[in-house]
């Protein structure tokens, strides 16, 4: 239904990522989750659709077929045909005309949602691409010109609802970041000072597996340390004592210590750090943690709830 003229920086198929870490396989999936249930439930998609994840320079897509769709996350220059495309809302493309993703100068990753979702391989349960192993998506690679992108499945079609997503329910973008994190047991004082509180910089050293920070620590090395369990959001420190900010596409254990852990709350944001910004990690305990993921989660449900309402309305 869909043509690549133009395929973009890293353009990639993505949905909620895969549940298959205990056998050694990343979770992936968006890199911004927040943006990727906006945008699907903008146009009435299920919960586990696959949309298209764009970095930095989005695609040039000319529809074969009219669809409905919805660009959420990083303030893209989209453009239908020439004339602006709103984000945050549910838009009709009619056949043949062409959307084009330019770039942004705030954020780094925007989400692309079709309603039906989009069709891929599927590697674990999840269609998501994870380029470093080479499979989901489509074949385990990033977009290509003349790709040509097909509908998941049928949905009824219906008029598009006239909401417009509220900015606060978006993640926060840069060129600043406060990131609230937890201290691990690997986490020492000073580590803790040395990390929790300066201002660090986003390096040019960047993907979907990790973030390199533009600061050095100073790490005592431990030749006994055994490799440990890795999670998305882990602060690694490494041996050159420049941390790395895990992504979803992070290998599932390291040897590296790990000293903090992002909240879940923040995690969307790494999918937004883009080289230059600048971060301040916050230390928080658990309850508030735990006390600021539910406050999000009841608000992305209720405008989840109230789009699912109106696609299944009598």
């Amino acid at each position: 239904m869909i043509r690549v003229e133009r395929p973009g920086v890293q353009t990639t198929l993505q949905d909620a990522g895969r549940h298959a870490r205990a056998l050694g396989v990343p979770a992936g999936g968006a890199a911004d989750p927040v943006a990727w249930r906006l945008a699907n439930a903008l146009v009435g998609n299920p919960p586990d659709a696959a949309a298209l994840e764009c970095t930095l320079v989005g695609p040039d897509l000319h529809f074969l077929e009219g669809a409905l769709v919805a660009l959420c996350g990083a303030p893209f220059g989209a453009r239908l045909d020439g004339q602006p495309f709103g984000r945050g809302r549910a838009v009709r493309v009619q056949a043949g005309q062409t959307l084009s993703l330019g770039t942004t100068a705030r954020g780094l990753r925007a989400v692309l949602a079709v309603r039906g979702g989009l069709e891929g391989e599927v590697a674990f349960g999840s269609r998501a691409t994870d380029l470093k192993s080479g499979f989901g998506g489509l074949a385990g690679r990033a977009l290509q010109r003349d790709d040509v992108l097909r509908r998941a499945c049928p949905l009824p079609d219906v008029a598009p609802p006239r909401a417009r997503l509220s900015p606060g329910l978006g993640t926060p973008l840069g060129p600043r970041h406060v990131l609230r994190v937890l201290p691990t047991a690997e986490a020492s004082p000073a580590l803790l000072r040395a990390l929790v509180g300066p201002p660090l910089k986003v390096s040019a050293q960047a993907d979907r597996m990790g973030v390199r920070l533009d600061h050095r620590v100073e790490v005592q090395a431990d030749p006994g340390r055994v490799s440990l369990p890795n999670v998305p959001g882990a602060v690694q420190v490494p041996p050159d004592g420049r941390p790395i900010l895990l992504l979803p596409d992070a290998g599932t254990h390291g040897g590296y210590a790990a000293p903090l852990v992002v909240a879940s709350v923040d995690r969307p944001r790494l999918g937004q750090l883009r080289p230059g910004d600048t971060l301040h990690f916050v230390q928080v305990d658990p309850a508030w943690a735990h006390a600021a993921l539910r406050t999000q989660e009841t608000e992305l449900r209720r405008a989840e709830g109230a789009l699912t309402w109106w696609y299944n309305r009598p």
